[in-house]
Parts: C-alpha cells; structure tokens; sequence
C-alpha cells in the first residue's frame, strides 16, 4: 500500500455507505490513493461491525470522538441532510477537508457558515452531486452556448418514483441492513433536497445560476409503512418548481414520490430553444450522469467509463457518483487546487431548494441572493 495515501475519516454508515461508498473504497485502486482510518455511526453496532466488515482500524459514535482520537486527512459526511451541516463543521473546524452529501446543508444560512468556515481554515469541500466531473455535462452546456438550438427557452426535468424505505438494503436483518428511514420524512429532508437536487444540479451546471423561483408542492401520503413501523410524514410528497435564471431562461423540475414513466428517463432533462432543442434521452441509473443526448439531427453518447476514476469494479458497484467525487478531493489536496465540485455550486442549490419551499408555502415567488460560475 502507498504510504502517502490520504487517511479519511467516513461519518454515517447507513444505506448509502453501505451499499455504495464502502465497496467503492475497499477496491485496490482506491487503497492506493486513500485509506480508510476510521468510520463513525451514531448506532454503535453499525459502527463496530462496518469497521470489522471492512477492516477498517477505529470505530466511533460521534465525529467528535474520532477527531480526537484518530489522525485523519479528510472527513467524508454521509449522514442525514439536516447533520450535514454540523458534520461538515466540525470537521473544517479540526483542519480536515471535507467530503459532503447532497444536499450540502439544510439552509442557506448553514451553507454560508460553512463555506466562510472552509476559506477560513484553508481546506477543501467537495459537495455533491458533482456534475461537473462528468464529460457529457459541459458538451451540453457547449452545445447550448455554441447556438445548437437558438437561444435556450424552456427546460423540463424530473425525478420521480422513489422513496428510501423501499430500497433492498432496509429489508434485511441486523445493524448493517436494518437500516432506519425515517429520516428522509423529515423536516430538512424529503424529495426536493435528496433527489431532486440531482435535476437543480444539472440544469443549473448548463443554464447557470436561478434569479428567481416559484413552486407547488402537494402531500397524498401522509403515512408510510417501514417492515413493521409507520412514518409521519413531514415534508411534502410532489413538488414542482418554477425557474428563471439569469441567462432569461425558464426550467421546470419536477420531483415526486410517485411512479415515474419509463419512456422519460429518470433525471434526463430536454432544453427547448428558438431554433431546436436538446433532448437527454439516457441517464446512467446508478449515478444519474447524463450518458445521451440528441441534438440537430445528432446523437451523442459517454460511457460511464467517461469520468477517468469510474474503472474496473467500480463500473459495477452502486453509487459511482459518488466514489468520482471523493477522488475529486483526494486530487484536489494533492494538487492542491479547487474542486470542481464546488461548494459556491452547491449552496446556490442549497438556496433554490429553501426558496422552493417558500414559494410553495407562501405562494409568493423567491428572489435569490447566490450566484456561481458554471465549469470552475
């Protein structure tokens, strides 16, 4: 094993770790760049047997015990939306780089402390969902600004048809399957922050920062049913957001917990212009990167193998996307660079999703005060 190799701290064993990140970095060519010193699980067993499963060397409750107790380069937070934002600082706080889930924080005030804590203490963020390390995302933002299809107009994207406490991993037994959801239902959390921040993240990556939001939200299911247990349901089930960027052009994103239409693809997007539009017509299911598209008569195609870290094994294992992130920050200390999954990027989508719910709320459309610069 290269002894150089960052050493990282994971924070949040649940579903996400362990069907997708901890595979991801149990594989050789991760080990080689980046070691796995230590993982944190508020649920202790969960903790314990992550770190047997995987032979990583400590174990913790809390990121406050691990900072303290064990030397690490990085802290990757992977834990529920609302601790997103006292993970991540904590860890800034102790000199650590950081790795964040989407949505980066609950609220723009959190995001705003977060990324002046981050220039404060010199380190680097990576914010998911990074749709800049994916090749297709700035062909297509070419393609718009090159004139493909006139001048933008109108887009349409959508995330429909899911809900935590369907996924397979929840089902089984024991503290590494059994695996509570209620969290998703949850004030902070809910569709617009966990799944249809991949839509803002990619209409924004082309059409560029939002000026103004209005939205609708409904709620038809006001109960839900894990294994044995019900779930009050605190957030809106169906949203639908309207956007006016800065560029003058209109999106809509849809995102919902009802059933999705196959012939739509989940996280595609089609941007409709003055003289054609450009359709997304394939999304890698795994990570959400948008693999196809058509545009003047032309189709172009990426394989997921596109993004240079997504090889071998790690084609195969869920949640690509995200091991594509973190070795986005284990490139950005070595080179000592910014992200390109940047933290301004993610708190104007942190912004947009507040000002959704406000809209809904009040019925009165949001003015956002965040901007960002698309592909730095």
């Amino acid at each position: 094993m290269n002894r150089t190799a960052i050493r990282a701290g994971l924070v949040g064993c649940g579903s996400l770790a362990q069907r997708g990140v901890l595979p991801h970095l149990a594989q050789p060519d991760a080990r080689e760049r980046l070691v796995l010193a230590a993982v944190v699980d508020a649920d202790g067993e969960r903790a314990r047997r992550t770190a047997e499963a995987y032979q990583v060397p400590h174990w913790f409750t809390s990121i406050e015990a691990m900072l303290a107790g064990c030397d690490v380069d990085i802290v990757l937070v992977l834990t529920p939306i609302p601790l997103h934002y006292a993970h991540a600082a904590a860890a800034i706080a102790a000199g650590k780089h950081v790795y964040v889930q989407k949505a980066m924080t609950a609220s723009l005030a959190d995001a705003d402390a977060l990324l002046a804590a981050r220039d404060r203490a010199g380190v680097r963020l990576v914010a998911a969902p990074g749709y800049e390390l994916f090749p297709a995302t700035g062909a297509i933002r070419a393609e718009i600004a090159a004139g493909a299809i006139g001048h933008a107009a109108v887009t349409y994207t959508y995330t429909m048809g899911f809900g935590h406490e369907h996924e397979g991993i929840r089902q089984g037994e024991g503290a590494l399957q059994a695996i509570d959801p209620s969290w998703y239902y949850r004030q902070g959390a809910g569709p617009l922050p966990d799944v249809t921040v991949y839509a803002l993240q990619l209409v924004t990556s082309v059409l560029g920062p939002v000026r103004r939001v209005t939205a609708l939200a409904n709620q038809l299911m006001p109960l839900r049913r894990w294994r044995d247990r019900e779930i009050a349901i605190e957030v809106a089930d169906n949203q639908v957001v309207l956007m006016e960027h800065h560029s003058g052009a209109l999106s809509v994103a849809v995102g919902s917990d009802c059933r999705g239409a196959a012939r739509v693809p989940w996280g595609a997007a089609t941007f409709f212009g003055t003289d054609g539009c450009l359709d997304v017509t394939e999304v890698d299911g795994a990570s959400g990167y948008p693999t196809r598209y058509r545009v003047a008569g032309r189709e172009v195609a990426f394989a997921l193998d596109a993004q240079p870290y997504l090889r071998d094994a790690h084609l195969t294992i869920e949640e690509p996307h995200v091991y594509a992130d973190i070795m986005e920050l284990v490139d950005a200390v070595e080179q000592q660079r910014a992200p390109r999954a940047s933290g301004e990027h993610a708190r104007h989508v942190v912004e947009l999703i507040a000002a959704a719910h406000r809209a809904a709320d009040t019925g009165t459309t949001q003015t956002l005060t965040t901007a960002f610069e698309p592909g730095t």
